[in-house]
């Protein structure tokens, strides 16, 4: 589910979408309200330039139908065709045709003017038809310049990435850290219920505002276990891989964020807790405790003055009917510390990021289970005693057989890695673990030599780098009980589990790993102006006063409030129209030209038209009246004169 503000700060204006080719990368943001009266005005300006062009088209026509040969002593009036006199004065193009077809096929005289006529006269009302056809499918594609949802974040002072002000008394800011970082966990544990596997949504939440709904992964059952020989339980290890993802992918608009990918993978496997056993308190070490009270000790990291308590405590007591889980990361620089755990030494650690083991802590004597289950990290099968006897009515010994988990800690351990690429010189950097120092000329060689290329490289790697150590498995763990965190919870039911999968551990190892890969989608999205809910005077912006600033505005998401078209499109469909609409006035101009430049068809383009050929036919009636009354005086007078005697 994303809580990002609705009001998320969007450019308005053009910006450039680099992850676009060069042509239809520039972009056009409005408000949902501007981008519609725009498309309106361009569909009626498409429409408007339709009828406007018509008067080229027909004038093309008009001229395609003066016969070639003719007499020069003929009239012009004497030349011109009925098809002529239709195209001239046809405003429209389905007028046209409606006249063209009409004349050559309803009237007599078409056919007495032969073959040739009628062919012309089917053929430019096809042509006719198809100019109004072309620009009403003009009118409608016009909508094909909206690009979609797709916008890109304004930099205001909220930009930033936020965390509990140092400058706090250490338990606040503790109390704040915890805060912020389980509401982002948990804003992307439901976000991955919601909307990421199979691209599954649930419509009442909002799985489009990111530019992807969801990272995929993959997932690999015959990992090599990355952990010194017999510490883990299984002979093989769950790999879980993002595969190369384009920063593109996760909504970086920078000119080579679709260049560069980075690799997310994490090797799992339950080990044994044996391993880190030291020893196990009594009432005999502790006054307080009662006689059958134990507690067991393990211990992943010897005490030292800089991590005075890192011993893990687990109790005995089976009352507890919850989950318990802890997690840790323990990101040491090469080489690992000799404090730390041997059996948690990698076989072979990287030199770079400091990689170091994540581990999961599972208790749960307390649940009770229907079936027994050989999980690698569950083991159940230690039957539930029940005491002899009866308890309201109900003889005891004859309960179904429940069943409690075997170990009273289940542990899981991972090699958590991070990668980065580039795609321009097929080149990728070693492994490294999550907190990576990237050097911006060893990804790409082009660093070195152009500024601006340096510059966006590291614009784009430091956005990835303020989340990527947030995606570590023990990062959407911490701070959560069983209840929230197990996928087998969902099975659970009153303290009892009812069901588990053949494989349960891989299943909760993977749902882990789709949570991080959320956390990181949101953690980047969150840098627009930050995560709701933040608290003004226990928070700060730890981009402020920084050269991390310039980072913001750089953020593409999807909203619901705004629509982005194709600043070329809508440039390209303004600029033709008038041009069309500007050379479609040429017949205004051709009136204005004297009549001894006009050639013949000129002269008989400007004869035809309805006016004009009215103008004749009343100067030919007058003609006619002139004529006759000349001649009926002169017949009068004879009449008139008196006849000699």
């Amino acid at each position: 589910m994303i809580h990002g503000n609705p009001s998320t700060p969007a450019t308005l204006g053009v910006w450039i979408d680099y992850s676009r080719d060069v042509i239809s990368s520039a972009t056009l943001t409005l408000s949902n309200r501007d981008a519609a009266v725009l498309l309106a005005f361009l569909a009626t300006l498409v429409a408007i330039t339709g009828v406007r062009s018509w008067r080229i088209s027909r004038f093309a026509m008009y001229m395609a139908f003066v016969p070639r040969q003719y007499h020069v002593e003929a009239s012009i009036d004497d030349q011109l065709l009925p098809q002529q006199v239709i195209l001239r004065n046809s405003e429209t193009a389905t007028g046209a045709a409606v006249g063209l077809l009409s004349y050559t096929y309803v009237n007599k005289e078409a056919e007495a003017a032969g073959t040739r006529h009628k062919l012309k006269g089917t053929l430019f009302s096809v042509i006719a038809l198809g100019h109004w056809a072309t620009f009403i499918f003009l009118s409608i594609f016009t909508s094909q310049i909206v690009l979609g949802r797709t916008v890109v974040s304004r930099a205001t002072s909220s930009c930033g990435k936020w965390g509990a002000d140092l400058n706090s008394s250490s338990s606040d800011f503790n109390l704040v850290y915890n805060e912020l970082g389980l509401n982002a966990t948990l804003d992307a544990d439901n976000y991955v219920q919601n909307c990421y596997f199979n691209h599954v949504k649930s419509g009442i939440f909002d799985c489009e505002r990111l530019m992807s709904q969801a990272i995929d992964v993959s997932v690999s059952h015959d990992a090599e276990c990355p952990f010194p020989s017999n510490v883990c339980r299984t002979k093989f290890a769950l790999a879980v891989d993002t595969g190369n993802v384009s920063l593109a992918h996760l909504g970086i608009n920078t000119r080579l964020a679709h260049e560069l990918y980075f690799r997310r993978r994490s090797v799992c496997a339950p080990i044994h807790e044996s391993l880190f056993y030291v020893g196990t308190y009594t009432s005999a070490n502790l006054s307080w405790f009662k006689p059958d009270e134990k507690m067991d000790i393990y211990r992943f990291i010897t005490p030292t003055d800089d991590f005075p308590m890192m011993d893990h405590l687990v109790r005995h007591d089976n009352r507890s009917a919850a989950y318990k889980l802890d997690a840790y990361h323990f990101p040491f620089p090469y080489p690992l510390p000799e404090t730390l755990a041997a059996p948690l030494h990698f076989k072979e650690q990287l030199r770079d990021g400091s990689h170091g083991p994540s581990i999961v802590l599972l208790s749960g004597r307390g649940i009770t289970f229907k079936n027994k289950s050989d999980d690698a990290l569950w083991s159940v099968h230690t039957e539930v005693e029940y005491p002899n006897g009866t308890f309201q009515g109900l003889d005891l010994t004859k309960l179904p057989p429940r069943y409690r988990m075997d170990r009273v800690l289940n542990i899981i351990g991972c090699d958590e890695r991070f990668q980065l690429c580039s795609k321009h010189t097929n080149r990728c950097l070693p492994w490294s673990g999550l907190i990576p120092l990237v050097d911006a000329e060893a990804i790409d060689d082009r660093a070195s030599s152009d500024v601006q290329i340096g510059r966006d490289l590291i614009t784009a790697v430091s956005l990835l780098n303020t989340v990527i150590l947030d995606t570590s498995i023990p990062a959407v763990i911490a701070g959560r009980d069983g209840s929230s965190v197990l996928r087998a919870s969902r099975h659970t039911n009153n303290g009892e589990q009812y069901y588990l999968e053949k494989e349960q551990w891989k299943t909760e190892v993977t749902y882990w790993f789709a949570v991080a890969m959320a956390k990181l989608q949101l953690g980047i999205f969150n840098t627009i102006q930050g995560p709701n809910g933040l608290r003004p005077t226990d928070t700060v912006n730890l981009w402020a006063d920084s050269p991390m600033m310039n980072i913001c505005g750089r953020v593409k998401y999807r909203s619901a409030d705004h629509t982005s078209l194709s600043f070329v499109g809508v440039v390209v469909v303004i600029v033709v129209s008038a041009f069309l609409i500007a050379v479609s006035l040429f017949d205004i101009i051709i009136d204005w030209v004297p009549r001894k430049w006009s050639g013949r068809r000129l002269m008989q383009w400007e004869a035809s038209e309805s006016l004009a050929l009215l103008e004749r036919k009343k100067r030919s009636g007058h003609d006619r009246e002139r004529e006759s009354s000349a001649d009926g005086p002169q017949l009068l007078v004879e009449e008139a004169r008196p006849k000699p005697t």
